[in-house]
């Protein structure tokens, strides 16, 4: 009986329990908290699965932060992005992806807890190489999809460089503004930012089309 009863409490949970709400609910825990402050203790409550079955699915907390940042790509960033790297997209899709980013924000609360891929660089810079290559490909995303659109923006044809340069500092600000909502009860503040970049890029196309 104690040999049977040991396997049973041992077994890990069938693969078929609800991965993708574990990875879900751990996404969350990770937004909110950070890797680093994140225990196992912390998935294992925040996700109601077993210790034991976080390790079958994912081999420990680092891989299951792996596949959150990769589920907050496709449930997050794909669709809020979509509208940028929508075919003919173009300045006004821009501007309609910061504001729509910040009445997301202000619906659910200030201060907010910033972008995933933006804290994560934050907090793990460099010292993780599939963790960085990551946030990279999340970055190169977005100063892609901002230059297609500021490039149908312009009548002749600009050189690429100044282009990315442009769609990469649009990228950066950005997440500048998402990381600053994490600090600021003020969703005016961050609507004045937001006006603020969009003017800024106008100006800097002008320049360009001349």
């Amino acid at each position: 009986m104690e040999r049977s009863f040991k396997y049973k409490q041992e077994m890990p949970r069938p693969r078929s329990h609800s991965r993708d709400t574990l990875v879900e609910n751990a996404m969350h825990q990770f937004w909110a908290y950070g890797f680093e402050a994140t225990s196992m203790d912390d998935l294992v409550r925040s996700t109601g699965v077993g210790r034991g079955s976080i390790y079958a699915d994912f081999g420990g907390k680092r891989d299951l932060f792996l596949a959150c940042l990769s589920h907050f790509r496709d449930t997050a960033v794909t669709p809020a992005f979509a509208i940028v790297e929508a075919d003919g997209a173009g300045l006004a899709a821009i501007e309609a992806y910061l504001n729509d980013g910040v009445a997301d924000i202000a619906e659910r609360g200030l201060p907010f807890r910033g972008c995933l891929m933006a804290n994560t660089l934050t907090e793990m810079g460099a010292h993780d190489a599939e963790i960085a290559k990551a946030v990279r490909a999340h970055y190169n995303r977005l100063t892609s999809g901002f230059a297609r659109a500021l490039a149908n923006e312009i009548d002749r044809s600009p050189a690429e460089i100044e282009i990315t340069e442009l769609a990469g500092f649009l990228a950066v600000s950005a997440q500048g503004l998402w990381a600053y909502a994490r600090g600021t009860n003020s969703v005016n503040d961050l609507k004045k930012k937001a006006g603020t970049l969009i003017d800024l890029v106008k100006l800097k196309l002008t320049d360009m089309d001349d």
